[in-house]
């Protein structure tokens, strides 16, 4: 296998398209930051008090998190201050939509990378030429995937410098709190991985780049309908309806109180009527005795739940909605990382028994 590597590896290095796809993440990567970094600038105005100035350097990122309902709201409950984190959490809260966005910008990169580079390996004869030089069928395809693994990581890791180094030069100071982020990274690289080695089974399966991309196009089609279909609502249904005016009563008065906990919104198996302090116990509530009419049943709602937390494309979209450090505080990124894992097994597993029987033309 590491002639099959080395031979990859060579053929990449002389392909324009290796320096296109490389091109294309940093471009990408520069626009992220461009657009996306207005609300992570250093001392940034506060909205509610051009008096206060929020240095980002200096607040802490994993505190101003902790803190978080949603970004119209404020508390004043850091121990010997207050400050306004309106400005912080919008400053959080940004870095994950760019995250988000350097996301699916590299899946998308890289799996027409793949497409290109592993397709023309068939189109051209390469992959049909290294049969008689001895090479199993099943090794070719495992050298595949893990060069599909190295390209991956080294589109990863060029975009985010390249984010680091943009931010830098364009003087955005981003919140971020470490390990939250890191664990991210890797849930992200993985679900990534995932997505692109199922391109690569494809390619290894049609084995022509233009049909292989109009395979995977409807392959992405079919997904994007799946989390289309599996929305937060349908996973996530009450079984009784919410009293609206409670709810509104309660953000409206908490804004003007020292609450003197955490806010606690668990995420995976989230509850949107309730509130609960650090500890977890339960502080205020805003169910009825009504039955939702709406309810699907508990049977369906289990199943959408299953559904919802084995589809590891829905990362992008949790953190959209919740931000990095409540998926990492509650272990949602954790489950990303051990479902993909679970899927790059499959993938392997079932790529060597259809590869075997396949044909190379």
């Amino acid at each position: 296998m590491i002639k099959l590597i080395r031979a990859m590896l060579y053929r990449a290095v002389h392909d324009i398209f290796f320096y296109l796809a490389i091109v294309f993440c940093i471009s990408f990567s520069i626009l992220i930051v461009r657009f996306g970094g207005d609300r992570t600038r250093n001392h940034v105005v506060s909205v509610y008090d051009e008096t206060v100035t929020v240095d980002y350097e200096k607040e802490d990122a994993l505190n101003v998190a902790k803190h978080y309902i949603s970004d119209s709201l404020y508390v004043h409950n850091v121990p010997g201050k207050d400050i306004l984190y309106r400005d912080s959490l919008r400053n959080l809260y940004t870095v994950d939509a760019m995250t988000m966005q350097f996301f699916i910008m590299v899946i998308a990169v890289h799996i027409l990378y793949v497409v290109v580079f592993f397709g023309e390996m068939y189109a051209k004869g390469a992959v049909r030429n290294m049969i008689p030089a001895g090479a199993d069928k099943r090794k070719i395809f495992l050298s595949s995937l893990m060069m599909n693994a190295f390209f991956l990581a080294m589109f990863f890791l060029i975009g985010i410098l390249v984010m680091a180094v943009a931010s830098k030069a364009s003087g955005l100071y981003p919140i971020i709190y470490l390990k939250s982020f890191a664990v991210l990274l890797l849930a992200g690289y993985l679900v990534c991985l995932v997505l692109s080695s199922g391109a690569v089974l494809i390619v290894f399966i049609v084995q022509r780049p233009f049909k292989s991309l109009l395979a995977i196009i409807v392959c992405t089609i079919l997904l994007l309908s799946l989390n289309n279909a599996m929305t937060l609502g349908h996973a996530f249904q009450p079984k009784y309806t919410i009293n609206s005016t409670s709810y509104q009563t309660f953000i409206s008065e908490s804004k003007e109180k020292d609450l003197g906990f955490e806010w606690y919104v668990p995420v995976d198996g989230f509850n949107l009527i309730s509130v609960r302090k650090a500890d977890g116990t339960l502080y205020s509530e805003f169910m009825t005795n009504k039955p939702d009419p709406d309810y699907p049943g508990d049977a369906r709602v289990a199943l959408a739940r299953l559904l919802w937390r084995m589809n590891i494309s829905s990362l992008p979209m949790e953190l959209m909605v919740f931000g990095q450090y409540p998926l990492f505080r509650d272990g949602v990124m954790y489950r990303y990382i051990a479902v993909s894992s679970v899927y790059l097994c499959v993938i392997i597993a079932a790529g060597c028994a259809v590869v075997k029987r396949r044909n190379i033309i």
